[in-house]
């Protein structure tokens, strides 16, 4: 029995010194880190007889349509699954009719919405300035940013991101934060013919 003593005792100690850890504490499902590609911007031509400055790590999609009147297309956003939907109408003295059409296409997520902030966008690269608001819609809402610009006497343009999955507020706010700039950059740089 003596000579068990040593062995039983390196035990007692080993046992105490690895009980002695903090107890296990359940951690929150993590999410992966995005990295957001750098700043740089190229001209694309608009399908719908507009220019403007859209992001290096996005493109313009085609989307057909029977109507005359109105010309839509997407500007994806494939790293972050995202597209902006956009419709152009040319305008016949319905320009306060379209402008409240679009903030009430906003304001129809207003229940769902933490907030709503307001961006006022003046596009310096038109005769006349082209005008526009940008609308972040902050919390667990379908398309957190949404806009439109116009020249005020032909061209109306509105657009509305959506994710192609569904979005947690938390996990996308980053990419967020990045596409209302360059949603921001796109209504400052169209310019019609």
């Amino acid at each position: 029995m003596m000579k068990d003593l040593p062995f039983i005792c390196a035990v007692f100690i080993l046992v105490g010194c690895l009980s002695c850890s903090s107890p296990a504490i359940p951690r929150p499902e993590g999410y992966f880190r995005i990295e957001l590609p750098q700043i740089d911007f190229k001209k694309s031509d608009g399908l719908c007889g507009n220019e403007f400055e859209i992001p290096v790590y996005s493109l313009v999609e085609e989307v057909k349509s029977s109507q005359r009147d109105v010309c839509w297309y997407n500007v994806r956003f494939p790293t972050f699954n995202a597209r902006l939907h956009c419709t152009e109408l040319m305008l016949d003295n319905n320009l306060d009719v379209l402008i409240k059409d679009a903030q009430d296409l906003v304001f129809s997520h207003d229940h769902k919405a933490n907030g709503i902030r307001r961006i006022r966008v003046v596009n310096e690269h038109t005769k006349g300035g082209a005008r526009g608001v940008l609308y972040h819609l902050e919390g667990p809402v379908a398309t957190p940013i949404q806009f439109f610009v116009t020249d005020s006497t032909q061209h109306f343009l509105r657009g509305s991101l959506y994710f192609d999955n569904k979005p947690n507020p938390d996990s996308t706010a980053p990419v967020i934060a990045r596409l209302i700039s360059d949603v921001e950059h796109f209504m400052r740089t169209v310019t019609w013919e």
